[in-house]
């Protein structure tokens, strides 16, 4: 089954299961029951590091723009991607 779809005014919220390690800026974890390594660049640390709790993808991405100075849609655009591929992966739960 796939995860709802995401849009900006979805919640999303980390599954606190996988516990991620800094390496640098960068943050790195390893999956041993599913086989799997993790590794987030800065901006991809960054959102993780925003949705220990339900947030919503707007506020997500207010501050990645704020941090990162960069374009509002195009943030909006990678990071509902970036949260689709961690919902597929299991690692984030998400709702309307």
């Amino acid at each position: 089954m796939s995860a709802p779809k995401i849009h900006s005014g979805s919640l999303v919220c980390s599954i606190g299961n996988l516990p991620f390690s800094r390496l640098h800026n960068d943050l790195l974890a390893i999956d041993q029951r599913a086989g799997y390594c993790y590794s987030m660049n800065s901006s991809a640390a960054r959102i993780w590091e925003l949705i220990p709790n339900p947030t919503v993808v707007s506020n997500v991405c207010a501050v990645l723009c704020s941090e990162f100075g960069v374009d509002e849609e195009q943030c909006r655009t990678e990071v509902v991607d970036f949260l689709g591929v961690l919902a597929d992966a299991g690692l984030v739960e998400v709702s309307d």
